[in-house]
């Protein structure tokens, strides 16, 4: 029918974790959104006649899923690791090689597809800086360096949760998360909470009107609304 709007196909990745567990909250919600296609190392809690999942062991492997890339409009890639909990080799293949592999994907059945990628405010695409700044900024070249028409980078500060969870590491979970809640509660501009951050990353997917662009935390705040 003319006039009809046509509901987008969306791929997340990562939809257990605390930013694509809110993205994807926020993409069933969206009444632009027709289809959900998550990909994870562990099954959503949830059950939708939107979202179909797909749990996979080894994600430098995509054959067997390769079809439901076909015809995506908006990848949300929020899949990671932290840092601490991995080897070095590990923290890399997650951030760079697992991306890398899903771009290759994803450009092959989708190649006008936007794609959005959770990164960190302190990456560093020059190379330079701890090893934490410099894996992330090497994810930011792996994406860039695709022919995607829109690429979005979300480099947030501190992320508050908004729901009960239990993050990996005891000194994370007992001293630095309440130590940065604490600073947050004071002084929210140094951060955001991981809802406003999933409104701003779905939100700009969604809409796609500038080619590609880094939100820094200042933008993210504004694009959520609460600047």
């Amino acid at each position: 029918m003319a006039g009809e709007q046509v509901l987008k196909k969306v791929l997340v990745t990562g939809a257990t974790g605390m930013v694509g567990r809110q993205v994807l909250m926020q993409l069933l919600d969206n009444p632009l959104v027709g289809e959900i296609v998550s990909v994870g190392r562990r099954e959503t809690p949830l059950s939708h006649n939107k979202l179909k999942e797909f749990i996979l062991k080894d994600f430098l492997d995509l054959t067997s899923i390769k079809a439901e890339f076909g015809s995506v409009d908006v990848c949300f890639h929020c899949l990671g690791v932290y840092q601490s909990q991995v080897s070095r080799k590990a923290y890399f293949r997650i951030t760079c090689d697992y991306l890398m592999a899903l771009t290759d994907a994803l450009v092959a059945m989708s190649p006008q597809a936007t794609f959005v990628l959770f990164s960190a405010q302190s990456a560093r695409p020059d190379g330079k800086g701890m090893y934490f700044a410099r894996v992330k900024g090497r994810a930011e070249n792996v994406l860039n360096e695709t022919e995607f028409p829109h690429k979005y980078i979300f480099r947030p500060g501190h992320i508050q949760p908004t729901h009960q969870r239990k993050p990996p590491g005891l000194i994370y979970r007992h001293i630095a998360l309440p130590m940065m809640a604490k600073k947050f509660a004071k002084n929210p501009e140094i951060g955001v909470t991981d809802r406003d951050l999933a409104k701003a990353m779905v939100s700009t997917g969604i809409a796609a009107k500038v080619n590609s662009k880094v939100f820094d935390n200042r933008m993210i705040r504004e694009a959520a609304g609460i600047s």
